[in-house]
């Protein structure tokens, strides 16, 4: 598909691999700045009811941790029901814990991705991710709350796959491909609005709805790249 190539178009938008990698990219950073953004009202609202265990366990580790004891405070706070919530800062605390599973993503992904075709662990991954958000949306207890985790390993290694996926074969046109392809992170600006209005009108699980719908079409791109 080089630009010497005999009778192949010089315009980067008739190859259909370019074109839907650049909507998939834009539909794959609107579902992670939605599920990133929206990470700490989830968990501060869906979670079930904490055991009160919980509380002593961590404030006894944090009185035997000394360097921690900031850290391990102020996990959780009374709820509406009287039960035991997350708390804004044990929520946020939490997140690091999102972007521990989003590192082992990146790097398990990496070793996949020269043992396997790129196209199909991106499907594979973004088919993971739709179920992910799925239970997400079902409100199955911690199950559920898992399942975020989750999301945010089969995030890992979306969008470095759907660049190079997009300016596959496309020869000294891959810079000018390139640049699109990088633009369409404005969908992390758009489609996270939608996520939140889904939010406000039911509740932040049913959210998840959006980000769904926004990786089924890179397990769609994923899988039919070949062709």
């Amino acid at each position: 598909l080089d630009d010497a190539t005999p009778g192949v178009s010089r315009s980067i938008w008739s190859h259909s691999h370019f074109v839907l990698a650049v909507i998939t990219q834009f539909l794959y950073v609107a579902a992670q700045a939605g599920i990133f953004s929206f990470f700490i009202n989830y968990m501060t609202a869906e979670t079930p009811s904490i055991p009160s265990s919980w509380e002593a366990g961590l404030a006894g580790l944090a009185g035997s941790v000394g360097f921690l004891k900031d850290w391990l405070t102020g996990w959780f706070e009374a709820g509406k029901t009287g039960g035991l919530m997350l708390s804004n800062k044990g929520a946020s605390n939490l997140a690091s814990l999102g972007f521990v599973c989003f590192l082992i993503g990146r790097f398990s992904g990496a070793i996949l991705l020269k043992k396997f075709s790129a196209h199909k662990v991106l499907g594979l991954y973004g088919l993971m991710n739709v179920i992910a958000c799925f239970v997400v949306f079902l409100k199955i207890g911690w199950i559920s709350v898992i399942s975020v985790y989750l999301s945010f390993f089969f995030m890992s290694i979306m969008f470095p796959t759907i660049f190079a996926l997009g300016i596959f074969g496309l020869g000294a046109r891959a810079k000018k491909a390139s640049s699109y392809i990088v633009m369409a992170i404005m969908g992390g600006a758009i489609l996270p609005k939608l996520m939140g209005a889904v939010a406000d009108h039911y509740d932040m699980s049913r959210g998840f709805i959006v980000p769904m719908v926004c990786f089924i079409f890179v397990a769609f791109y994923g899988f039919n790249w070949p062709k």
